[in-house]
């Protein structure tokens, strides 16, 4: 009989038990470790991916160079400022070695929209040209699409760029600079001259320090750089931040459309704006456009007239050989006169300037 009912007798079940305030708490925390441990993986991983996209667009901007150089037999200049035609003034033209280079690196499509017969910034105001720099058979082009253009492979994907897509002049940027050497006076073939010094046209026999010790291009952030509390505005590498304020107080290189340079500089050249006139820093002001060229004598992240990049400690350039480097902003730079006006000081100003006797070059 008691087997009977051992035998029939259902089983109990066990109640399922829910989980306390507690573990759910501990297992939320251990996610959030997870989530913590994981986030700065995913954004060194993502900033490593940028940072490659961003090196070959250097490696292709070498590689346009270097075509250009093979069919013109020199680099291209800083800038096309004017012409002349005899005149002292002459007529403004202002196109930067960037729309010179667009059709050696397949840029082609680009270039045809550009008519170098015209000033390329007479519509970036939404004025005529200058009374008297249009020859009468030229016929205006719709050059403002010109002016916005921004072209990826001269963006930086670390960069942030603009938000919203355009600055309120209506100017497309470029990431990438050519280094004029020392400053933005005209050197020539002297020692702290750069590949793009004003008014020079360097040629690959001119690089007597060799091609893999020369930068040509190196990076330039939109915003541009202050020097933070305490640092020298210049004659140092590093401790600079992105400029605060907005957009509005931004130090930004321009694409296509060379702007202007330093005021004594730019008068002393006869350098004529975008919109005709010879007198000025920066054109049309906040935010402020530059030329595509950056200054050694600031360093790497410290200054908006050196070279800057929104890479974590310092910034990539191109060689004159179109090797791309990380370069960074700890490198040697001991200040301007530690060798005189003769060369460029320490690894960052030898790396520089393209006849200063610096032909071994030690990176580290």
């Amino acid at each position: 009989m008691l087997r009977k009912r051992l035998l029939g007798s259902t089983p109990r079940r066990k109640s399922a038990q829910a989980f306390t305030l507690v573990e759910l708490l501990v297992v939320i925390a251990i996610i959030g470790i997870l989530v913590a441990l994981l986030l700065p993986a995913v954004q060194a991983a993502r900033e490593a991916a940028r940072r490659m996209s961003c090196g070959n667009n250097l490696h292709q901007i070498g590689i346009g160079l270097h075509n250009y150089h093979d069919t013109h037999k020199t680099f291209p200049p800083a800038a096309i400022w004017k012409n002349t035609n005899g005149a002292t003034v002459g007529q403004p033209r202002n196109f930067t070695w960037i729309a010179l280079v667009l059709p050696y690196m397949e840029g082609q499509s680009t270039q045809s929209q550009i008519d170098f017969r015209l000033p390329l910034g007479y519509e970036a105001d939404g004025v005529g040209p200058p009374s008297g720099t249009v020859p009468a058979q030229c016929l205006p082009i719709t050059l403002k699409a010109i002016h916005a253009l921004n072209i990826p492979a001269f963006l930086c994907p670390s960069d942030p760029g603009f938000q919203g897509g355009s600055n309120n002049h209506n100017l497309g940027w470029s990431n990438y600079s050519g280094t004029e050497g020392y400053d933005w006076w005209f050197r020539g073939l002297h020692p702290l001259s750069g590949v793009f010094n004003l008014n020079t046209a360097t040629l690959m026999r001119d690089i007597t320090d060799g091609t893999s010790n020369t930068i040509a291009v190196m990076e330039t952030s939109t915003s541009g750089f202050d020097p933070k509390p305490g640092y020298p505005g210049h004659l140092v590498n590093g401790g600079g931040r992105p400029r605060t304020g907005g957009q509005d107080n931004n130090v930004f290189r321009t694409a296509l459309l060379a702007s202007s340079t330093e005021s004594g500089v730019h008068g002393a050249w006869q350098l004529p704006n975008p919109e005709g006139g010879i007198s000025g820093f920066w054109w049309k002001g906040a935010p402020y456009a530059m030329q595509p060229t950056y200054l050694h004598c600031f360093g790497i992240n410290n200054n908006w007239p050196g070279a800057h990049s929104r890479h974590p400690g310092g910034a990539q350039a191109v060689f004159c050989d179109a090797s791309v480097k990380f370069l960074s902003e700890t490198i040697d730079y001991p200040g301007e006169n530690t060798n005189g006006w003769v060369q460029g000081a320490g690894v960052w100003g030898a790396l520089n300037t393209y006849g200063g006797n610096e032909t071994k070059v030690n990176f580290e």
